[in-house]
């Protein structure tokens, strides 16, 4: 009996270390969390909570159309669904309205995007989402579950936050690879970035660059880019990604809902502010990926948004992903 369940015990192993080390997966969900309470700086304020669900896919029709003259080598799909929340930084009880140096806001949205990998290393991703500001977003109850879970402060103000708005955003995020694989040492990359954001919510333009050091793999099979994902059964190049990330950005905002208030709803009784139109913002990261598993945390510092803020912002953001199905 013994000697069986040993027997069943190494099967299992086995069974589950070639689940895992083997083979490849053609979805992906990842779920990000950011908050700027992870800085362990028991400050609550400005772009306070943001919650997002991926779920990552490998379009096989599209992907079947790619032959061995295309300069594409691989694209991708996904779905989001995200929220985001923005408060003053100052929240308590006492609040008034002179304090309220940067809007009570939220924005719940649905993104529905596409991933065109290179052979070259350039990546384009594509999306449109469809969101809303306001009560409708849900970011009021959200905060008041999150801080009674976890005895933080009772907020007060979301009165004053920005009125209900539907609106529609297309982005573009374009890298640029700027090491030829020919000469670069096999552990540093570095790509010229670029993103340009336009819709009835949101509209702005960055450019900066992404640095990447470590054990990587190669950007159509790279976990910086959620592209883990494949239908192939042979192993991946790189079976382990362990390395970290500089990215630093320069931002020209036109507009900004989350502060300004939609274009289209009267925001009488609301409070809103103005906008810093250059906006810097680097993010710091490292990651850990195995064939099913991605880890992720990521610290962002930006600038203010707001002409009234008295601070910068600072928060952190943790990453877990999943690759399933054959």
């Amino acid at each position: 009996m013994i000697s069986l369940l040993r027997w069943l015990v190494k099967l299992s192993c086995l069974y589950f270390y070639t689940l895992c080390s083997y083979g490849q997966h053609p979805y992906e969900l990842k779920v990000t969390s950011e908050n700027d309470n992870y800085c362990l700086r028991l400050h609550d304020g400005y772009y306070t909570n943001g919650l997002f669900v991926t779920l990552t896919y490998l379009p096989t029709g599209l992907n079947n159309r790619i032959d061995e003259a295309s300069k594409q080598i691989k694209v991708t799909s996904h779905y989001r669904l995200g929220q985001l929340i923005f408060t003053p930084d100052y929240i308590s009880p006492k609040l008034t309205i002179d304090q309220i140096d940067r809007p009570f806001a939220g924005y719940l949205f649905l993104e529905k995007g596409m991933t065109f990998f290179y052979k070259k290393g350039h990546v384009l991703k594509t999306s449109v989402s469809v969101g809303t500001l306001g009560k409708n977003s849900l970011a009021q109850q959200t905060q008041i579950f999150i801080h009674k879970t976890f005895d933080l402060l009772t907020t007060k103000g979301w009165d004053y936050q920005v009125k209900n708005e539907i609106g529609i955003t297309a982005q573009g995020q374009y890298w640029h690879k700027l090491t030829s694989d020919s000469w670069r040492p096999a552990w540093l990359d570095l790509h010229a970035v670029a993103e340009l954001t336009g819709g009835t919510l949101f509209t702005n333009a960055s450019t900066g660059f992404l640095l990447q050091v470590g054990l990587f793999a190669n950007e159509s099979e790279s976990s910086l880019y959620d592209v883990r994902v494949s239908r192939s059964t042979a192993p991946l190049k790189k079976n382990t990604e362990v390395y970290a990330f500089f990215h630093p950005s320069i931002e020209y905002q036109f507009y900004n809902a989350t502060v300004q208030g939609g274009l289209l709803s009267n925001q009488g009784g609301a409070v809103v502010g103005t906008i810093n139109r250059w906006v810097y913002t680097h993010s710091i990261g490292i990651g850990f990926s195995k064939p099913r598993w991605t880890f992720q945390t990521v610290y962002t510092y930006r600038q203010r948004e707001a002409v009234r803020m008295r601070k910068n912002e600072q928060y952190i953001g943790l990453t877990a992903a999943y690759r399933f199905g054959k």
